[in-house]
């Protein structure tokens, strides 16, 4: 009986441990890492670490990795966007516009607990830039790339 009893009781703690690491995985927007890549550009989306804070069920962070893969580049600037539920309207995130005046290839960029609403279902990172100069004092064309991640949840 008692080898019913303590089975039983490592079964229940073992279930318990199992549910709990699987809620945890479906509560999750993205499933981490998520790496997407142009000729130019690559973005990986990892778990951010949690802060010694209280924790906020609204929001989940990431870490969010962006190197330049391609040449190098003028005037980068990178914009961040994530959708609003029950709205066409994008809201801007905190990346606050980031500006480099030179980015250069396998140069990188990490913004450590970048804070993502638990009510959105896609991110879209802009990128942005000139390329070279035509004249003295003139920018050159300016280019963008846009990536998008959609929620797994």
């Amino acid at each position: 009986m008692k080898k019913l009893i303590t089975s039983f009781f490592i079964f229940c703690l073992i279930a318990t441990g199992v549910v709990s690491n699987a809620t945890a995985e479906a509560d999750n927007l993205f499933k981490t890492p998520i790496v997407k890549q142009s000729h130019q550009w690559k973005i990986e989306i990892k778990k951010g670490e949690e802060t010694g804070e209280g924790t906020n069920n609204n929001v989940e962070r990431y870490t969010v990795v962006i190197t330049n893969i391609g040449e190098d580049l003028d005037e980068v600037e990178f914009n961040t966007y994530r959708n609003e539920p029950n709205t066409e309207t994008k809201y801007g995130l905190s990346l606050n516009d980031f500006q480099h005046e030179k980015f250069k290839q396998g140069q990188v960029f990490e913004f450590q607990n970048f804070p993502m609403s638990v009510k959105a279902n896609e991110l879209e990172f802009e990128l942005s830039w000139h390329g070279k100069p035509h004249s003295k004092g003139v920018h050159g064309r300016k280019y963008k790339e846009t990536f998008i991640f959609t929620a797994t949840k």
